[in-house]
């Protein structure tokens, strides 16, 4: 298994596992290269991504493990770019909504938004009701 393949299947793990679960482990920090998954499953580059989530890009490449909050937040765009994946059913729909402007969200790009816990609650709402048929 790839490295890539292998944060992904991490990432998958953590994303399966009961909330408490997820907890520990983002609060135990994850290993750096997890970030780069994240972007290329977003389909950004891994700079894009950092000014996105508000992290410093230099310093990820720099160490071998990120903070529990590098964590937090690099989970979170995983999260929402999985149930884009689910509510949208598929990898390039998901790419693209996610980094299309929504006027339920301000004009905003979901990513936008995913810098911060109320921010990604709103795009996963947005999915909520897109899934349940209800666009806004």
């Amino acid at each position: 298994m790839s490295g890539h393949a292998k944060d992904l299947a991490l990432l998958d793990k953590i994303y399966r596992a009961p909330a408490l679960e997820q907890w520990e482990r983002l609060s135990r920090g994850l290993p750096a290269p997890v970030f780069r998954a994240v972007a290329q499953s977003l389909g950004a580059p891994v700079k894009k991504l950092a000014a996105w989530l508000e992290l410093p890009e230099r310093t990820l490449r720099s160490r071998p493990g990120l903070t529990a909050a590098e964590s937090e937040k690099s989970f979170r765009a995983y999260r929402v770019f999985r149930q884009a994946q689910e509510v949208l059913e598929g990898e390039e729909e998901a790419r693209h909504w996610l980094t299309t402007p929504k006027r339920a969200l301000g004009g905003r790009t979901p990513v936008e938004l995913l810098k911060s816990d109320v921010g990604a609650n709103e795009v996963l709402n947005l999915l909520g009701a897109i899934d349940e048929g209800v666009y806004m």
